[in-house]
């Protein structure tokens, strides 16, 4: 019997264009072309009368900050599901960097009961991986082994790759956000006399369009970076990236060796198994 799947978060892409919003969609996208449909579920609408009403579903949950203690113990007894996890939510801070190692105390933990319920955690990388078992504790964890991009916007990274003409120039993002440190990679530019741009755009598709013009992505971060679809991306543009390759769970991955077209196609096959990935925990 066909069981009926929704994924669950926080936002969805259609709303702001978050890197963990992209990913879930681009998953999403990857789910029907492998036949099968998912429906989006804001957390907020998420009620016990929902939950009873699909036992039988199968319910991907992605970031969940919205998600009350009440449905989540619902969903421990009564649901099947998997976590797609972004960003670290088994930590109250939603951060290891705070701690030594990226270990945190006990005391310093958060959702274990969800996670450790859950039919498994599947996270992007295995940096992502490891420090989530080093926290926790639990087994059931798998990985996809890198963020997931749609084949349209894989073909679009390729035209660029081949069509752009480097400027010599280093590029920074230009984000207010404080976690992507604008103010450290400029003074880096400063400091290593890096001639550099920052660069910026609501269209992402436009962004990269520009991104691919420059030598060097700068990049710095304040959060362990699960895989950091931007890296990828430079990476895939043939730009250099300079940033801190501990915090970055792309890094940690065999193929963060690859570069232009080699590593657009690599990217691929990694996005279209990630159905398969997700399914091993579904099917019966």
């Amino acid at each position: 019997m066909y069981r009926q799947f929704y994924l669950i978060a926080d936002f969805f892409y259609k709303d702001f264009t978050g890197g963990a919003e992209l990913n879930d969609f681009s998953l999403m996208d990857q789910f029907r072309k492998s036949g099968i449909e998912v429906q989006e579920v804001y957390c907020r609408d998420v009620t016990i009368e929902f939950l009873s009403q699909n036992q039988e579903a199968n319910f991907i949950v992605a970031n969940f900050v919205a998600l009350s203690s009440e449905i989540k113990q619902h969903m421990i007894e009564n649901n099947r599901y998997v976590i797609y996890e972004h960003d670290h939510k088994y930590l109250k801070k939603r951060n290891p960097i705070f701690y030594k190692d990226f270990v945190a105390p006990q005391a310093e933990l958060a959702n274990i009961d969800f996670f450790k319920n859950a039919r498994a955690t599947i996270c992007l990388t295995q940096l992502a991986l490891e420090v989530f078992k080093k926290n926790t504790g639990l087994e059931n964890v798998d990985k996809v082994g890198a963020s997931v991009w749609r084949d349209e916007d894989l073909d679009y990274l390729v035209e660029l790759s081949n069509a752009c003409e480097k400027n010599g120039l280093a590029a920074i993002m230009d984000s207010s956000n404080p976690i992507k440190k604008r103010d450290q990679c400029i003074s880096f530019c400063q400091k290593n006399k890096i001639s550099f741009d920052l660069i910026s755009d609501r269209n992402h598709r436009n962004f990269l369009q520009k991104l691919s013009s420059y030598d060097k992505l700068i990049f710095m971060t304040g959060h362990l970076e699960t895989c950091c679809r931007i890296i990828v991306e430079a990476k895939m543009l043939n730009c250099e990236v300079i940033t801190q390759q501990r915090l970055i769970g792309a890094c940690s991955e065999e193929w963060f060796k690859l570069n232009g077209t080699e590593l657009i196609e690599e990217i691929r096959k990694v996005s279209k198994n990630s159905v398969s990935v997700f399914m091993r925990y579904f099917n019966e």
